[in-house]
């Protein structure tokens, strides 16, 4: 019974999130919109296989994962930024699991527009613009959220929260490591956020000794023509 009741709280989120996705809506958008809604309506929310982690991670990071972690979220919001979602889509998911938040929001970006190739997801798009929005977060990202939760109707938010607490206690800062801080530089409004591995600390001189550079290329905002971040 309690199953149902999420079922169909769910089924109405899900509907409410589809009409938010674009002001104007083709008959396309809306076809797929119903066939995902439709998917899902026979099924209790969960998180997706692929957020599942298995295990507790080791809390230290080789200078090889880090770098790793560092190439991902460049080539992500590379290939982001020439909207090639396709090519950006799977750097996006690793650096999005790795903590960093533009990753973050432009995966749920990709998930809520259906873009690439990816199937639309409601519940994806929830939980990753909800993870990318807590904490130090760049204001692009804190606004988008905000206006897209402002629509969500009050007696759906419970669930919403609930989508955002486990994606947050899978991939937040304090689950993944990375610590992201906004800056500004003197004399402007413009914010720059830098998300860097907690653990280079524990390696002399990271800057040299991982090649890591100094000023981060993926933290531009003006995703590719007219997605944000």
């Amino acid at each position: 019974m309690i199953a149902t009741d999420r079922s169909r709280r769910l089924s109405v989120l899900l509907v409410v999130l589809a009409l938010l996705t674009t002001v104007t809506t083709t008959a396309q958008d809306e076809k797929i919109a119903e066939e995902t809604i439709a998917a899902r309506t026979d099924r209790e929310y969960r998180i997706e296989e692929e957020l599942i982690v298995q295990g507790t991670p080791d809390r230290l990071k080789s200078p090889g994962q880090i770098l790793r972690g560092y190439d991902s979220r460049n080539m992500g919001g590379y290939y982001y930024k020439l909207r090639l979602y396709e090519k950006a889509y799977p750097y996006l998911v690793e650096s999005a699991q790795e903590g960093f938040k533009m990753s973050q929001a432009r995966l749920g970006y990709i998930y809520q527009k259906g873009l690439g190739g990816v199937e639309r997801d409601w519940v994806k798009a929830v939980g990753w613009l909800g993870v990318a929005a807590t904490r130090q977060s760049h204001p692009e990202i804190m606004n988008y959220w905000k206006n897209l939760k402002a629509k969500i109707p009050e007696q759906n938010m419970p669930m919403v929260e609930d989508i955002i607490k486990e994606y947050v206690s899978r991939y937040g800062s304090e689950a993944t490591g990375v610590t992201c801080d906004i800056n500004r530089a003197a004399g402007t409004h413009i914010a720059h956020m830098k998300c860097i591995y907690d653990d280079e600390i524990e390696y002399r001189d990271p800057a040299d000794t991982l090649g890591i550079p100094q000023v981060e290329i993926d933290t531009s905002v003006g995703g590719g023509g007219s997605a944000p971040f």
